[in-house]
């Protein structure tokens, strides 16, 4: 009894699990983008300001993990759709990165638009570098090579010879 070998093969790029995949692995790059960001403008503004914290540093940290998980819950179900149509449509589109970063700075251009004009805050520089990091780290699925029909050539015959009918 031969035994047969299982032949391995790549899972398709362009199919339901690999495009569920992208997705989730890019609404975790977004969200960790955007709080890395935050937290490295907090810093920065801290330092220049030469504020202190004004908790401990395990409280800090306490207060940090309760406030992202709390933004994560409130912003993933939004995030979501959107990140299935970047999917959707940059396996469409020459150019998914310049793609994505359009789509991801949105939100930095309707919280500058909403804001009155003598806003300062740091939220809208923040959401212009999360949109730049995040086109650049995206994971986006390879161009659909579709061809016109001019492109494939002649029609191959099939294998089998046609049965004449009478």
């Amino acid at each position: 009894m031969p035994k047969q070998l299982a032949r391995a093969t790549k899972p398709d790029p362009h199919g339901w699990r690999a495009g569920i995949v992208r997705v989730f692995a890019n609404a975790l790059l977004v969200l960790l983008t955007f709080e890395v960001v935050s937290f490295v403008v907090g810093v920065a503004q801290m330092i220049v300001t030469g504020a202190r914290a004004p908790v401990t540093p395990v409280g800090l940290v306490l207060l940090v993990a309760t406030f992202l998980m709390v933004r994560w819950i409130y912003v993933l179900p939004a995030l979501l759709p959107v990140l299935v149509g970047i999917e959707y449509v940059a396996r469409r589109t020459p150019h998914a990165r310049l793609l994505t970063g359009f789509v991801a700075l949105a939100p930095m251009v309707v919280w500058e638009l909403t804001q009155s004009s003598g806003d300062t805050s740091a939220q809208g520089p923040v959401l212009g570098v999360t949109a730049i990091v995040f086109a650049l780290v995206a994971r986006l699925p390879a161009h659909l090579d579709r061809r016109s029909t001019e492109d494939h050539g002649p029609v191959q015959p099939h294998a089998e010879t046609p049965v004449a009918t009478r």
